[in-house]
């Protein structure tokens, strides 16, 4: 038990007053918003969801059939843009803002007013006439790109998941040139993990959409005492499934209606005087439940979880003669001990409080008892981002651009890695683009200095792994580089042996100070490449490698377990955006996350160090 003139938990209907509401930059903003402007009765015909996906499909369709690149990365992104808006489109266009929704311009906006109105696309229905959805639903598999998902239905008429499941049980697609048995077993694994798993939603889109909701229902009652998110969000898994919102108030009615009245609620699933369970118009499911304020910290733990941290306590909790649940410590006597705050919980056992991100029963008891859980690292730490694109190769701003929207943010430096050449698609930079850039660099570092700023831009390059473990570009060009990202983007389906010796290779090269998203996972997408990480982790260390955590939202690779064992032995880390345009640059914050769930603290990431400290660093 805590010492102290009070006990940190305290009998059923005790006062409770130091009230902490939950802080964060974009639920501040969120927050914000003027909530008068809202618009009570909505002519909607389709959740913003259901948008997204239309432009997606339209966007998968055209480029099965090969239409112009340029089209289809105009629908993509406007369908990533809507998926993650936190209120309903026809609320932006009731407003007449939708053309300021990065990713929407003129003729966007209008189709979404068309879809608003009719419920439909002429466009798209017309894509459909030509692709049949369930080819649509061939993408979903990995290893099957637009390319082979047409020549699938062209050539072997397979237009659904199960005709493609039945293709391969028949060993039909052998036939095909380029599909061995190396990739029909690749898709007979794929096949199976979607039968297996439920559609997830990343971590980026549901802490967007459970912060919005957070901001707009504190805005619909002043007064709530305090609301969070629980669950995987809160100890920020790379993906979720339903969202899990908790709130305490004395009296849980008006919290539910309020909350079912949300304007980014799409549908209302269940309601009841203290839970609810909704869609959004994200598609997310939603589930809130509001507890009496003195039963929050047991509430707040028990559904955060993990299932096997939350095991573990109750099997301490017992050892002293509790038991405990989500309403907090029930005594042998019978008497109920409620904890108002999550610290309190924890030290009713001589724990410290354990951060979120560090439940998952896999040391996180011993080192709160001994007193040595780690300061993780906060994105406040960040000083730096050694991994971003501009227009010089397949970027959407300027390295000026680039470099003051990263200096808003508070960083010191950022390094312009733009992508190699080898990549036909991105553009890319030869070495004599690197000189050319060299020199546009070195005059926005000199603009900086003439201003007095200490901020500057480092000169890199992000350049290709090949196949046979040669980089796509010569020593030469690398070694006039301040900061040198290599990657693996291509033939990531080699066996372990190959591709580790691939990566190995690149690890030692004395030009090389980054390895990249190191495995190329993409979540929910694509495994990750067959890589003996043991290897990989020790050649880090041995050749003074940084290894990154990839921030892009459906990346965030290394995993947080990779990072734990790249740290226990002594490999560098460092958190990059990847950023493709200015607002990609808040993805650090994702980054963030998982090195918390690695166990970093802000000193074992490179990018926290002040710009003596790295330079000395990759110059070794």
């Amino acid at each position: 038990m805590a010492t102290g003139t009070s006990p940190p938990c305290y009998h059923t209907l005790q006062h409770y007053s130091s009230i902490a509401p939950v802080q964060t930059r974009a639920l501040q903003q969120l927050s914000n918003r003027n909530p008068s402007k809202r618009i009570e009765t909505l002519p909607m015909t389709l959740a913003n969801h259901d948008i997204a996906r239309i432009f997606r499909e339209i966007a998968d369709s055209m480029e099965i059939l090969g239409e112009d690149r340029f089209r289809i990365l105009a629908y993509r992104r406007a369908g990533d843009a809507i998926a993650n808006l936190p209120r309903p489109l026809a609320e932006y266009r009731a407003q007449q803002n939708l053309e300021e929704v990065p990713g929407i311009g003129k003729t966007i906006a209008e189709k979404i007013g068309v879809l608003l109105d009719t419920g439909s696309l002429p466009l798209h229905e017309r894509l459909k006439g030509q692709v049949p959805t369930g080819v649509l639903d061939l993408l979903r598999v990995p290893d099957i790109g637009p390319r082979s998902a047409k020549r699938l239905h062209d050539e072997l008429g397979i237009a659904s998941l199960d005709e493609l499941r039945a293709a391969v049980e028949a060993g039909a697609l052998r036939g095909l040139k380029g599909f061995g048995a190396k990739t029909e077993q690749r898709i007979r694994q794929g096949l199976d993990a979607l039968a297996q798993h439920e559609q997830r939603t990343l971590m980026s889109t549901a802490l967007v959409a459970a912060e919005g909701l957070i901001a707009a229902l504190r805005a619909a009652l002043p007064d709530m005492e305090r609301v969070s998110y629980a669950g995987s969000l809160r100890r920020a898994r790379p993906t979720i499934g339903d969202l899990d919102l908790l709130a305490a108030a004395a009296d849980t009615g008006p919290v539910v209606r309020a909350f079912t009245r949300l304007s980014e609620v799409a549908r209302v699933i269940s309601a009841g005087e203290a839970k609810a369970s909704v869609v959004l118009h994200s598609g997310v499911q939603a589930d809130l439940l509001v507890v009496p304020p003195a039963q929050w910290g047991s509430a707040l733990q028990h559904f955060t979880g993990s299932q096997a941290h939350n095991i573990r306590f109750r099997e301490l909790a017992l050892e002293r003669g509790l038991s405990f649940s989500e309403r907090g410590f029930r005594q042998a006597d019978g008497n109920l001990l409620t904890c108002a705050d999550e610290a309190a919980v924890y030290a009713t056992l001589d724990l410290a409080w354990i951060p979120p991100e560090l439940r998952e029963d896999r040391g996180e008891f011993v080192a709160a008892r001994a007193g040595t859980l780690p300061h993780l690292i906060d994105l406040a730490d960040m000083r730096g981002d050694l991994h971003m694109h501009s227009t010089w190769s397949d970027g959407r701003a300027t390295i000026a651009q680039m470099a003051e929207a990263a200096r808003a943010r508070g960083l010191d430096y950022i390094a312009i890695t733009d992508h190699s050449a080898y990549l036909g698609v991105t553009g890319g930079v030869d070495a004599e683009r690197l000189r050319e850039q060299a020199a546009e660099i070195a005059q926005i570092n000199a603009a900086y200095a003439d201003q007095g700023e200490v901020f500057r831009v480092l000169h890199g390059v992000e350049v290709d792994i090949l196949p046979d473990g040669e980089l796509a570009l010569p020593d030469a060009a690398l070694a006039v580089l301040d900061i040198v990202v290599a990657s693996l983007h291509v033939s990531l389906r080699q066996p372990q042996e190959q591709i580790t010796a691939r990566l190995l290779r690149a690890i030692a090269n004395p030009h090389v100070d980054i390895i990249a998203h190191p495995t190329g996972r993409i979540l929910e997408r694509r495994a990750g490449a067959d890589l003996d990480m043991e290897a990989i982790l020790q050649a880090a260390v041995a050749h003074n490698t940084l290894l990154e955590i990839n921030s892009g939202p459906d990346r965030l690779d290394l995993d947080a377990l990779h990072v734990r064992r790249a740290l226990e032995l002594g490999a560098g880390i460092v958190i990059n955006s990847d950023a493709h345009n200015p607002d990609d640059l808040d993805w650090l914050r994702y980054g963030v996350l998982t090195a918390r769930r690695g166990w970093a603290t802000a000193d074992q990431v490179a990018n926290t160090w002040p710009p003596a400290r790295l330079r000395s660093h990759v110059a070794q």
